[in-house]
């Protein structure tokens, strides 16, 4: 992977794909990192240039000041593209990174909008607010295996997965109990509607129990958005059915806009 340093922020990314085709810059979801985007990557047609960092408090992304609220995640996405030369991208988020590249696209980042599972756009219920059992999957990798598997239930359990869950767990801990409150705080509710004029693909998984299909035809709705529901998918349709997302992708991709 390759890093930058931007004060005390260190932002790890790797890159695919043709380095003069059309950026697509991926923004993973809480408790994971830029690996999950792993199985798309293997799928992406060559011609687009894949962006992939880890988020601050992820991987190996890191930041002296702890503040992980989405409006400091999507800044540390601008600062990357600023450096990588890219005004604008087609941007891809699953989950937590859906908001950060929601919030990013209000500053006219976007190309294009791909949200996978997304986070609530009226703020996380307060119901999902439950920093004890965060704490306990941070002490107990049988507890996050557990909880990991319940969000991308349908995915193979193969030696990719049991990497992905290795990696995914050494999330920092100011990182995992901040990010309840930034999702919870997080509530942009109608000013996405801003974003009517950038094409927007959202995702969801039929049986997805954490951001459900309601929450995926909120989204859909605020933003004029396309919304694909994928059968049998639970939270993680890029770890759970990663040909029929590339698949999406690349022809919502290859649309004129407006298409």
């Amino acid at each position: 992977m390759a890093s930058l340093q931007s004060g005390s922020l260190t932002i790890h990314w790797s890159t695919r794909g043709d380095e003069r085709g059309e950026p697509v810059v991926f923004a993973h979801g809480n408790w994971t990192t830029s690996l999950s985007w792993r199985p798309v990557l293997d799928r992406l047609p060559a011609r687009f240039r894949a962006v992939v960092p880890d988020l601050r408090g992820r991987g190996r992304s890191s930041a002296e000041e702890h503040d992980y609220r989405i409006p400091r995640l999507a800044q540390d996405l601008a600062v990357l593209m600023d450096a990588l030369g890219l005004s604008s991208a087609h941007l891809v988020g699953h989950s937590l990174g859906t908001a950060v590249v929601l919030e990013l696209a209000l500053s006219a980042r976007a190309r294009s909008l791909t949200l996978v599972a997304p986070a609530w756009p009226d703020g996380m219920p307060r119901t999902y607010h439950l920093p004890e059992r965060q704490r306990l999957a941070q002490e107990n990798i049988e507890l996050f295996g557990a909880a990991f598997r319940g969000i991308a239930p349908t995915a193979p359990d193969d030696a990719f997965f049991q990497e992905l869950l290795t990696e995914s767990h050494r999330q920092r801990p100011e990182a995992t109990m901040a990010t309840l409150d930034a999702l919870c705080e997080w509530a942009p509710g109608d000013r996405l509607r801003a974003l009517a004029g950038v094409p927007a693909l959202v995702v969801s998984g039929e049986v997805d129990m954490l951001s459900t299909r309601k929450v995926g035809a909120r989204t859909a709705e605020l933003l004029g958005a396309r919304h694909e529901i994928l059968p049998g998918v639970g939270h993680s349709p890029n770890l759970e059915a990663p040909d029929t997302f590339v698949a999406l992708l690349d022809s919502f991709l290859k649309a004129p806009p407006g298409g």
